[in-house]
């Protein structure tokens, strides 16, 4: 895959991280999500631009896909984006259910995904919330040690473009701006 990095602010993430080509994508996944309580030096992803498996009830999500995901503007948000580029890292969400509220999430890397006794990371929608607005995000690690990693999705922009009653929440906790690979022809 060939891009470029560029330097985003966050304050207009709705008009730059948005849905590019069509796809089957349900309206729960739509919008962007900010990965509040990650520990590392990213902070914001969306699921548009990617195939939805109706059949399977999955996608699959590139780390290093053009603005599908957001880094720190700093030294280790640099190395994590093209650390992620370089492995091919991605995510394979394959929910468990028909109303889209548990997924197991697979990490992908250099083509070979991760063995769940390594790391057994899911997706749960909060029962409290609205549309899938808000999900866990809980990881156990070698069979015992959970906590290490996890976080809470919170949508940002609903799929309608519009900024939820997270977004400025979100803005407080985060740098003005963020790094996001895009593609060639696209710019900044």
């Amino acid at each position: 895959m060939t891009g470029s990095v560029v330097a985003q602010k966050f304050e207009d993430i709705a008009t730059w991280m948005t849905s590019t080509q069509p796809t089957n994508l349900p309206d729960v996944l739509k919008g962007v999500f900010f990965m509040d309580g990650n520990p590392l030096p990213d902070d914001c992803i969306t699921m548009y631009n990617q195939e939805w498996d109706e059949k399977m009830k999955s996608l699959i999500l590139p780390v290093a896909g053009p603005t599908q995901w957001t880094f720190h503007h700093t030294f280790l948000g640099w190395i994590l984006l093209w650390a992620a580029k370089l492995a091919g890292f991605r995510y394979k969400i394959q929910f468990q259910d028909d109303h889209l509220k548990k997924a197991q999430v697979t990490p992908i890397t250099f083509g070979i995904p991760v063995p769940r006794w390594i790391i057994d990371a899911t997706m749960c929608q909060d029962e409290n919330s609205k549309n899938g607005d808000v999900w866990q995000r809980k990881n156990i690690w070698f069979g015992g040690f959970p906590r290490v990693g996890e976080y809470v999705l919170r949508r940002v922009v609903d799929e309608n473009g519009q900024y939820t009653p997270a977004f400025q929440e979100m803005l407080n906790k985060v740098s003005p701006e963020c790094l996001v690979l895009v593609q060639e022809h696209q710019g900044s």
